[in-house]
């Protein structure tokens, strides 16, 4: 019988291509039958093809008692064909690894140098914490072996090893000093990228090898062990800063001399992150002049990010983004060179250029930057804005209506003639100039981070570059526009931080807000889940809170509530009404001060028209039309509003009110209410608040801000509370109720009946009067700590059931009357005002019942009326 080799197999498989499933399944049935075979050869056969057929994706776990025994073999092809597959196809979970120990520290004892380097491969992938700890003295025994190529393979191993226990570090890191003084490079360059991948864990636990390491800098040629070394030391200088004083002088031999792109990144890396530019020690560069390593590590990053290589320019703009927050004042002399790559076609070079250049950004080059990102996201494929502009294009003659914005004295122009005028214009999909298919300011995580970068340019060091607000405030509102992504709370964050905090760009930003609100399709087109909601709400509350810095315009109240004001989430809905409830107050007063008919009948329109809108918005929020239209009123409606907006808009209905009813009659002089309304948000000014003011605030002497103003609150949240109790009769029954009561308990054996010389029946009313008053001595008492029965309170307690009645009246299982409410638990009552109260009545409740009906009646009742406030 011939078997089919791994070569026929895969040859098969090209064959078969239309019906490769089927051939598979049929190979894995001879597989099957081949690894039960005695013949280790067809069994290892069996196996390479099983572990071919597992990199398609079937399963061979089936088979892993049979890999051990290939695993086993005495050939090393076999015994090769079974490491290779267990180390792909075994894992933690494996049950067959505890075979393998025995087998594995058998071939790490041969003689055979090929057997016990296949064992060090395949132990290093298929390690778990017991094989580990049962095998690593073997390995470790290992280290020692006369081959370089064991050696180097052994210290692979043992670092796969400690990761899976860790107490083996203690024996394995001083053979790792001693090695670092291999003869063979190999093995040297294996002991340093141990000690480097596991110094990423704790650099503290390789602090004794310092100086064996330094050793090797100084003396080694080999580039890759030197960038390792290197990393190694940017890790242990970050717990011994003593360590940047004694590299110091390599690494700027290296930097000086080295014409690896590699090693001089991890160089200036490791000086930078080491702190090693701050070391005051001059060097001598290229033509003998002293200058600070910064400067010289500076010169050299120029080297990094100019090459054509992409990925060294990449890193190279890593490593001034670095040096950048170290030494400002030395990145900023790459600031131009790196501004071109901010067109740079690849989107990562882009953002790390961005993120050089924020840091670079003087006042002198913030305009210039800003300009440059703003026409990237301008000419994207995203949407942006085609202004209006002030004249026209053909004629040349000027549009009214249209102003410049004084913060733009030069609009964004690129090379397709687009515009950019803050808030005025219509949205559309602009022209792209070039010939790339795509751009990455198409990206919407490339726009958002430059969306971000702009604003904290300009916003960084409470405005520290800025030199002209009204330009930042107009570079808010084109955001608006032309962002493309969800910017608007934190656009609108800022918008009204610079707002509050500059006075001198407030009457700029109420121009940009009425502008922002003057645009139809932007706020008619909005709703709450809209980014740019956030933005038209803030617009808004800046309209209305510094409404008093330009001329009243009664237009404003109109764009206050626009007819889109029901699609804004109840919060901004409630700015929006609070605005518009200024403006008209201030409208008001500043028009009070000519007042004439004209004027009057301007107010009563006005009057009208904004019921008219507050109607509108009302209305909209009726989902039933015809309520809406026939029963619906403006002061109706107001019940099913959300808290914060009726609130608003109550207020500013009855102010709308008063005004009318105040300018019902022409008289000679304004009413005087339209002149005193608006002082009512004007009383005091809004200004900016420190996150840390209140820390400021010294706390007067005696002052105690830690102990609790009064007794702690109990827990009442696992307290049911059951539903009343059916009310008790009135203690004023009538005689003839209580004369039918007792002809009917008359021949009840159990009933003691009342003479007839008594003074009452059970619902006559007592003699209040003639009650004598006897004056009790309470002195032995202590008011603070009333007496409790614990024993009484006990027994009590015992006595009663789930339902509140006492054992003795409890229904025999036969009886199912129709259940009586619960009564309400007396410990609910608040004992804050009455210590004890609430015992003493939980002790009295079961005598209570136990006595006659009616006494228990009245004794409850009586207590539920003095507690009634309680209970």
């Amino acid at each position: 019988m011939f078997e089919k080799s791994l070569t026929d197999l895969i040859q098969g498989l090209r064959a078969n291509k239309r019906n490769e499933s089927a051939y598979i399944q049929k190979s894995l049935e001879e597989i099957q039958s081949e690894v039960q075979s005695s013949d280790m050869y067809v069994k290892s056969a069996a196996v390479d093809k099983l572990n071919y057929l597992h990199m398609f994706g079937y399963d061979m776990n089936w088979a892993n008692f049979n890999v051990v025994e290939v695993m086993a073999a005495q050939r090393f092809g076999e015994k090769r064909s079974g490491y290779l597959a267990a180390a792909q196809s075994f894992h933690q979970e494996t049950d067959v690894l505890m075979l393998t120990t025995n087998l594995i520290r058998k071939d790490l004892a041969s003689a055979n140098d090929m057997e016990v380097a296949v064992a060090l491969d395949g132990l290093a992938q298929i390690a778990t914490p017991e094989l580990s700890m049962s095998l690593f003295d073997d390995v470790l025994a290992v280290i020692g072996h006369s081959r370089p190529y064991i050696r180097k393979k052994a210290f692979m191993c043992l670092h796969k090893m400690v990761l899976k226990y860790p107490e083996g570090l203690h024996a394995f890191v001083p053979r790792l000093k001693e090695h670092l003084d291999d003869p063979d490079p190999s093995v040297v360059s294996a002991a340093v990228t141990v000690v480097c991948e596991l110094a990423h864990t704790n650099p503290r636990n390789y602090m004794p090898l310092a100086p064996k390491l330094y050793h090797l800098l100084n003396t080694l040629s080999n580039n890759w062990i030197l960038i390792k070394i290197v990393k190694l030391f940017a890790s242990l200088a970050s717990i011994e800063p003593r360590l940047a004083k004694k590299i110091h002088g390599p690494l700027s031999q290296l930097i000086c001399t080295t014409t690896a792109m590699s090693l001089l990144y991890e160089c200036i890396h490791t000086a930078i992150v080491a702190d090693v530019i701050s070391v005051p020690v001059p060097i001598a560069d290229s033509i003998g002049r002293e200058i600070e390593f910064a400067e010289l590590c500076t010169r050299k990053l120029a080297l990094l990010y100019e090459t054509p290589d992409q990925n060294v320019r990449y890193v190279g703009l890593v490593a001034l983004a670095l040096m950048q927050q170290k030494r400002p004042d030395l990145a900023s002399m790459h600031f131009e060179p790196v501004l071109e790559f901010l067109d740079d076609p690849d989107q990562t070079i882009r953002t790390r250029a961005l993120e050089a250049v924020s840091g670079m950004v003087t006042r002198k080059t913030l305009t210039k930057t800003v300009k440059l990102l703003m026409s990237q996201l301008i000419l994207s494929n995203t949407i942006s804005l085609q202004p209006k502009r002030n004249t026209d294009p053909t004629t040349g003659a000027g549009r009214p209506g249209l102003e410049t914005s004084p913060g733009l004295d030069s609009p964004f122009v690129d090379s397709a003639g687009t515009t950019l005028a803050s808030a005025s214009g219509t949205i559309i999909t602009p022209r792209r100039t070039g010939t790339a298919l795509f751009d990455p300011a198409d990206n919407p995580e490339y726009r958002l981070y430059v969306v971000e970068t702009i604003i904290d340019m300009c916003s960084r060091n409470s405005y520290a570059n800025l030199s002209n607000f009204e330009w930042y405030v107009a570079t808010l509102v084109d955001l608006v526009y032309v962002a493309g992504v969800d910017v608007g709370k934190l656009v609108s964050a800022k918008l009204l931080d610079v707002t509050v905090r500059v006075r001198q760009v407030r009457e700029f930003a109420i121009r940009m807000a009425r502008k922002l609100l003057s645009d139809k399709q932007l706020v008619g087109q909005v709703s709450s889940s809209m980014p740019q909601s956030a933005v038209i709400t803030t617009a808004a509350y800046i309209l209305g809170e510094y409404c008093a810095l330009l001329p009243a315009d009664a237009n404003d109240i109109e764009l206050l509530l626009p007819e889109s004001l029901s699609r804004f989430t109840p919060d901004q809905q409630a700015v929006f009404v609070q605005a518009a409830t200024k403006v008209f107050t201030y409208w008001l007063q500043y028009i009070s001060e000519y007042w004439n008919a004209e004027i009057w009948e301007s107010v009563r329109s006005t009057l009208t028209s904004t019921l008219e809108r507050l109607s509108y918005f009302l209305y909209s929020k009726d989902t039933n039309s015809s309520t809406a239209n026939s029963h619906s009123t403006v002061e109706c409606i107001f019940a099913s509003l959300p808290l914060q907006v009726s609130s608003q808009l109550s207020r500013f209905v009855e102010i709308i009110k008063v005004v009318s009813m105040s300018t019902s009659d022409l008289g000679d002089e304004a009413p005087r209410v339209c002149h005193e309304l608006h002082f009512l948000f004007t009383a005091y000014d809004l200004n900016p608040v420190s996150a840390a003011a209140q820390g400021k605030v010294p706390v007067m002497e005696g002052l105690d801000l830690d102990s609790p103003i009064g007794d702690a609150i109990p827990d009442t949240t696992h307290l049911v509370i059951p539903p009343p109790s059916p009310p008790h009769k009135a203690f004023g029954a009538t005689a003839g109720s209580a004369g039918r009561g007792r002809h009917r308990s008359k021949d009840d054996p159990f009933y003691l009946g009342s003479n007839a010389d008594d003074v009452g029946g059970i619902g006559d009313l007592p003699d209040v009067d003639n009650i004598p008053v006897v004056a009790l001595d309470l002195s032995h008492i202590d008011p603070g700590q009333p007496k409790k029965d614990k024993k009484k309170k006990k027994k009590s307690k015992n006595r009663l059931e789930t339902d509140g009645r006492p054992r003795r009246h409890r229904k025999s299982k036969e009886r199912t009357p129709s259940p009586s409410p619960p009564r309400a638990p007396i410990e609910i009552a608040g004992d804050e005002d009455m210590p004890g109260g609430g015992n003493e009545m939980q002790q009295q409740e079961p005598k209570a019942d136990r006595s006659s009906g009616g006494n228990s009646t009245e004794t409850g009742t009586n207590h539920n009326a003095e507690n009634g406030n309680l209970g």
